[in-house]
């Protein structure tokens, strides 16, 4: 093949890309006036873990950020 036929083929192939992002495509409508039709929310600390105590998840969270603070970081590393 030559390359007057190979640049061809490569701007055919982009032409034909380029118009095939442009189509719409279909959409699922999740809101409806003024309510969501999708799955309702559950709190965090209903599942497993926690099996749905509140307290025992406050506890977990606030373990959680005291091991990203890094100044107590900082003061348990140099003891």
């Amino acid at each position: 093949m030559t390359t007057m036929k190979w640049i061809g083929a490569a701007l055919a192939a982009a032409a034909v890309l380029g118009i095939a992002g442009c189509g719409e495509s279909t959409q699922v409508v999740v809101y409806k006036q003024g309510k969501y039709q999708g799955k309702p929310d559950s709190k965090p600390w209903d599942n497993e873990q926690f099996k749905g105590s509140q307290v025992e998840w406050e506890k977990a969270i606030k373990t959680r950020t005291q091991g990203q603070d890094e100044y107590s970081r900082a003061v348990a590393s140099a003891k």
